[in-house]
């Protein structure tokens, strides 16, 4: 009963973990069934639909989803299925081996509807913990994270460090300005007045895992296409960036580029 109460316990946790990290609204309802049990009952497994429904939910909205603790509900599955299980734990020593595996999902947000990674788990944890130790043992493995694996095909937007020029801001706002040209039929209409002409746009430039850049759109405007057009072909040129990277791994992801045209046809003094 002890250890069927336990099993009770830890799926509850899961559960509320689960339901935690993605936003659900959950409250485990108070169990009332005396005498012994496997652990599980028609009550906790109409419990663990309702929020499956409300990651799928989630997850038709474009939406992240995290995953915690699906090894240890797995096994705590299993062994309650098997009515004999308690049985035979009675019957083995209270010194014996103890195996706590327990993994966290991330998932990472990507454009279009390609699954992003691929869950393997990283670490297990043995010891010879019982008892008390053995919970504990679980609270602190709660957070071995899953070896992330990205797919080719997905861009990711919440990644942890995002692509870069590898000399730095300033260097790529120089090499875009030196790239910029606008005819000459174009400015001199300005350049015989003696004005100004000030105008920036930002570019959303596709980065590859490799770095290159396979892609660009104007995300803001300069309000004049042949800017914009001389904008997106410099950053479509633009030589090889770090790409963004989650947990060290290379991923295609977007990148905000400012390009900005400035020609000062002022009078000298």
């Amino acid at each position: 009963m002890k250890h069927g109460k336990h099993i009770c316990e830890t799926l509850k946790a899961i559960r509320s973990e689960i339901a935690s990290a993605n936003e659900i609204d959950y409250t485990p309802t108070p169990c009332d069934h005396e005498g012994d049990c496997a652990g599980t009952c028609p009550a906790c497994e109409s419990e663990m639909r309702w929020i499956e429904r409300q990651l799928r939910v989630r997850h038709a909205l474009g939406k992240a989803i995290t995953i915690v603790g699906v090894s240890m509900a797995l096994t705590m599955a299993a062994s309650a299925a098997t009515p004999s299980s308690l049985n035979q734990r009675k019957k083995k020593t209270k010194h014996r081996q103890r195996t706590s595996k327990v993994s966290t999902t991330k998932v990472y947000t990507t454009v279009g509807n390609v699954v992003p990674m691929k869950p393997q788990l990283l670490t297990t944890s043995d010891t010879k913990a019982t008892g008390d130790e053995a919970r504990k043992l679980e609270a602190r493995t709660m957070g071995v994270v899953s070896r992330f694996m990205p797919h080719p095909d997905s861009i990711y937007t919440n990644v942890e460090v995002e692509a870069f020029y590898p000399k730095g801001d300033e260097a790529l706002d120089s090499l875009i300005r030196d790239q910029l040209y606008i005819p000459d039929e174009i400015l001199e209409p300005i350049r015989e007045v003696g004005g100004t002409v000030k105008a920036r746009c930002i570019a959303k430039a596709l980065v590859e895992r490799d770095g290159t850049i396979s892609d660009a759109v104007i995300e803001k405007t300069t309000t004049a296409a042949i800017f914009d057009e001389e904008a997106l072909r410099v950053v479509k040129n633009l030589p090889k960036l770090n790409p963004a990277t989650i947990e060290n791994v290379p991923v295609r992801s977007w990148k905000l580029i400012p390009v900005e045209f400035v020609y000062d046809f002022s009078p000298k003094d």
